[in-house]
């Protein structure tokens, strides 16, 4: 009950105060302190935002983009053609599927050696020795 009578002699006293019953008056009391208001918030979040903003974060344990992923594809293998380029030493590999998605698959292995690349190509399709000797053309390209 204090608190209203407080509330209401201050209303009263603002009213006849010469200097500040314009603005009470004209409802400027309300929005005056709004550009103040404004201000303060601007201020705050400025400095809220400085700080957020300067804070490192260990990227480092999150993003490790020097890693290559390793694909395993089980596809009927119709033929292999491997071109065997004795001046750049390494051999290039075409290989032809049946599979819808993938017709065609290439690879790139550094060597020019018929057993290095027999096993390697048999280490990359995941196929059994003679599977990959049988189906194997070779071309030697300058």
């Amino acid at each position: 009950m204090n608190r209203n009578n407080f509330l209401v002699t201050l209303w009263k006293c603002l009213k006849t105060n010469s200097v500040i019953s314009p603005f009470v008056g004209l409802g400027l009391a309300f929005w005056l302190p709004l550009p103040l208001i404004g201000l303060s918030i601007w201020l705050g979040g400025k400095s809220v935002a400085n700080q957020m903003l300067s804070y490192q974060y260990s990227t480092q344990s999150y993003l490790e983009a020097n890693h290559q992923v390793k694909v395993n594809l089980s596809v009927a293998v119709i033929a292999i053609k491997a071109e065997i380029k004795e001046k750049g030493g390494f051999t290039k590999v075409t290989i032809k599927t049946t599979d819808s998605a993938i017709k065609n698959l290439e690879l790139e292995l550094p060597t020019t050696d018929i057993a290095a690349l027999e096993a390697g190509i048999t280490k990359e399709l995941g196929l059994d020795l003679t599977t990959v000797k049988r189906l194997t053309r070779y071309q030697f390209v300058d």
